[in-house]
């Protein structure tokens, strides 16, 4: 399988989260300096010394707590999008594993898309772990936290990301097929899943209206597709637009 990775908003993110920290740990260590200063000169100004520090302190500390949870979930979703690749990385070179990608000028960030000569896959991965329940388009999850209690956790709604995603895309090929292709539209089917990546996620299911399927399913069902079949000159077409991005 032939890997092309586009811009990595996840990377991007987890490299701008840890510039913050830095920023909020020296400023944590300043709020420090202050209160010790201003204990020191409580005589003349050190109570205003005292004061700036503790406010500095206190906010820094909770900014660099929220930064230190936000980071967690960023790196757990990077690790999901690394197992899809892995998972998928026995799959032949007439396959194409796109990450990361963006469309011009939509809200559309789709974290892989794997182009075959069996099908397009648009793939929505999640990292959650727990109970995961899904009826229709509602989702729910809940998990057991550090001190052994359940409690509910929030989830976004991935059948609607995978939704927005596929239209998105449809939209993007549908304008450019007449082009590409001279048809119109764009002759393919786009299928959608829900990849749940993480091994200890329990998934409840019921009436769903999307695919949804666990890290060990995905490479077996991309295997066992044989709906219709992408000529070659048609898969490279579809693959060098989007490497054009």
């Amino acid at each position: 399988m032939i890997v092309i990775n586009k811009k990595n908003f996840v990377k991007d993110m987890l490299s701008s989260l840890e510039l913050q920290t830095t920023i909020e740990i020296m400023f944590f260590i300043l709020g420090i300096l202050l209160i010790v200063f201003g204990v020191f000169d409580l005589e003349k100004s050190g109570y205003l010394f005292y004061f700036i520090g503790f406010i500095i302190f206190v906010i820094s500390g909770y900014l660099f707590q929220d930064k230190i949870t936000t980071a967690k979930i960023w790196r757990a979703g990077l690790k999901g999008q690394e197992r899809v690749e892995e998972i998928l990385s026995v799959l032949p070179d007439d396959y194409v594993l796109i990450n990361n990608l963006s469309l011009p000028f939509k809200n559309c960030d789709i974290d892989h898309l794997l182009i075959g000569p069996n099908g397009i896959f648009l793939l929505e991965t999640k990292h959650y772990k727990g109970e995961i329940s899904c009826v229709v388009d509602a989702w729910e999850y809940q998990k057991i936290g550090k001190n052994g209690g359940l409690y509910k956790g929030y989830i976004n709604n991935p059948s609607r990301q995978l939704k927005r995603n596929i239209w998105e895309l449809k939209t993007f090929f549908d304008k450019k097929s007449k082009r590409i292709f001279g048809i119109v539209p764009f002759p393919y089917w786009i299928q959608g899943i829900v990849v749940f990546t993480n091994d200890e996620a329990e998934l409840s299911i019921k009436e769903e209206t999307v695919l949804i399927l666990k890290i060990s399913q995905l490479l077996e069902y991309v295997q066992s597709k044989r709906d219709y079949k992408i000529p070659k000159e048609d898969l490279q077409k579809i693959v060098q637009t989007l490497i054009d991005l």
